[in-house]
């Protein structure tokens, strides 16, 4: 049975001729999730073929954290041992690069891993046009075409064609592409909160978006209306819940290390790195002032963090620039196809018009005067291509996309700690041993452990201020006041990492496939925690290994019992070093 999900015409449906290739294993996804998850389905199985399909057009491995210039780790101790709680893959990544890189080195060092498996293959620069289920619902092939960027730099569709059936299917993608489109049962954004927290995102039927550009609203119109599968409406209202802030990365020079006030820069392995600005965020009269005049346009500076591009080198990578209202699922190359979701937010960017967009913020001298009011980058300078134009990642970081429900038909408002495997009350209040804390029915199957602060990033440009007209930072206890306790800090919770559950890789609809990218049964808030990349790469290291033994079982891990889940556990931690005792 062919399976597409959307609304438009359908030139970029099954192809009437094409290659086919089969693999025991197809893994979708290109960065840390999906490397993790081939890595260790490939060494885990060495008689089964593994294919990975990287869904983006730079010839890079490692998404986010390489072609996206994300070139530093999201790293939390634990307190009560001093430890990271993350091993496996994240721990070899780790020694090899510290905890700040040169995205090309890790790049590199992910190349020579996965380089090493003669069973695993890799399709660069493909993305899924179409899928075909069989009877039972299960996953049976994709329909891959080839990607290509444009002269002006979005992502367009290619020319070359590809058939992949497998027995296994993983979506380790940010954009959950494929368990949206094979039907797994998935919410949008933070669609899950309690309904007192979501106002802002009930619009009326006849709503039209205003965003930026005007001539994206009447596109958008139409779209914004259109009832969703589990969509929540009131009182004539209809849900468009948003998903966190978007950034782009980009690049400067001139950046001056040192001892500041609010700016707190070290150096690992010869490499700086450097977090901070609240103060100058809140109180700088020309970065308020660059936010009150783009925020309304959905851009805004937020305190930073940014990264030395390797030893030695006069250039930066920079995390600051939010992009408010970005649809995640959205793609330039999809509009009018079945892959383009129907039920964006009024105004909603899709992920390449968002790129161009911010490219154009960037180039503004508006920019670059706010950058330097921030200690240490007081002589930051942007890094310009042989054009003169900003250089910037390629992909966009996107914090939140899509999320996998127990039960599709529960849906909605208010089940943030009823319809994931993993809830918003395990992360916040996990224990400190399999006997206490929220997390403790994790244990029997749990594949690995999460940690970070619950860090959400504002949803859009008005979370950033308080009832006094004053910017705010961070925003978390601001938008969910029933978790007062988040700022980063030694009184902040999550105080414990959280046991990971089998079930946070698995869809009740879809026997066959297994979910550690953004679209993981893991609630909203507590996505804000798993998001990073250390945690990313755990439910990768898990997915992949339970993929090599449902494939050398002949078996869906839709079906494993507690035992097979005990084996996979064992594999993880006796083979990868997977840390899942606290």
């Amino acid at each position: 049975m062919l399976t597409l999900r959307g609304t438009g015409s359908r030139p970029e449906g099954w192809p009437l001729v094409a290659p086919a290739a089969r693999a025991d294993i197809a893994v979708y996804g290109g960065g840390l999730a999906g490397c993790a998850a081939a890595w260790k389905a490939a060494a885990t199985a060495p008689d089964k073929q593994v294919v990975l399909v990287v869904p983006y057009p730079e010839g890079e491995y490692g998404g986010l954290a390489t072609v996206g210039g994300q070139n530093f780790w999201d790293l939390r101790y634990w307190n009560r041992d001093g430890r990271l709680a993350q091993g496996g893959s994240f721990a070899h990544w780790l020694a090899a690069t510290g905890p700040f890189y040169r995205p090309a080195d890790l790049a590199a060092q992910i190349a020579a891993d996965l380089g090493r498996l003669p069973n695993l293959q890799t399709y660069w620069a493909m993305d899924i046009t179409a899928l075909q289920k069989d009877r039972r619902g299960r996953l049976r092939a994709l329909a891959l075409r080839d990607l290509q960027r444009d002269a002006a730099g979005s992502v367009v569709w290619g020319r070359g064609r590809r058939i992949l059936t497998a027995s296994i299917f993983v979506d380790a993608s940010e954009d959950g592409r494929l368990s949206r489109l094979s039907a797994a049962g998935v919410t949008v954004g933070r669609a899950d909160w309690p309904g007192e927290f979501l106002t802002p995102d009930y619009v009326k039927p006849n709503q039209q978006g205003t965003g930026w550009p005007r001539e994206l609203s009447a596109e958008r119109q139409a779209a914004a209306v259109m009832p969703a599968p589990g969509e929540t409406a009131g009182a004539g209202l209809n849900l468009r819940p948003r998903q966190q802030a978007a950034t782009l990365m980009f690049k400067v020079q001139g950046v001056r290390p040192g001892n500041y006030p609010d700016m707190v820069f070290s150096r690992e392995k010869g490499i700086w790195g450097a977090y901070g600005g609240r103060e100058v965020y809140i109180n700088d009269p020309v970065v308020t002032g660059f936010n009150d005049r783009y925020g309304p346009r959905g851009f805004a500076l937020k305190p930073l963090n940014a990264a030395q591009d390797g030893p030695g080198s006069r250039e930066w990578w920079v995390n600051a620039l939010l992009i408010f209202n970005v649809d995640g699922r959205a793609n330039g190359r999809d509009r009018w196809h079945d892959a383009y979701p129907r039920d964006t937010a009024p105004g909603a960017l899709d992920t390449d018009t968002a790129w161009q967009l911010a490219r154009e913020v960037l180039a503004t001298p508006d920019l670059l005067q706010a950058l330097r009011r921030f200690d240490g980058f007081q002589a930051a300078e942007l890094v310009r291509d042989a054009g003169g134009q900003p250089v910037t990642a390629g992909l966009l970081y996107l914090r939140e996309t899509v999320h996998t429900v127990i039960d599709p038909r529960e849906a909605g408002p208010g089940t943030e700690n009823s319809n994931y495997a993993l809830t918003t009350a395990a992360s916040h209040h996990a224990g400190a041993g399999p006997r206490d804390g929220d997390d403790r029915a994790n244990y029997v199957n749990r594949i690995g452990l999460g940690f970070y602060w619950q860090d959400v990033n504002a949803y859009r440009y008005s979370d950033l201020k308080g009832g006094d007209g004053r910017y705010r930072w961070p925003v978390t206890p601001y938008l969910r006041p029933d978790f007062p306790r988040t700022t980063p800090g030694a009184a902040s919770l999550p105080a414990n990492p959280v046991y990971i559950p089998f079930n946070v890789l698995l869809s009740r609809t879809i026997p066959n496939l297994l979910i550690p990218g953004y679209a993981a049964s893991i609630s909203s808030l507590a996505w804000a925690e798993l998001r990073v990349l250390p945690n990313q790469c755990v439910l990768g290291d898990a997915a992949g290994v339970a993929a090599a033994y449902a494939a050398s079982q002949g078996r869906d891990p839709g079906t494993f019992t507690d035992v097979d889940v005990a084996a996979v556990r064992g594999i993880l931690v006796q083979c990868y070093g997977t840390r899942v005792d606290k």
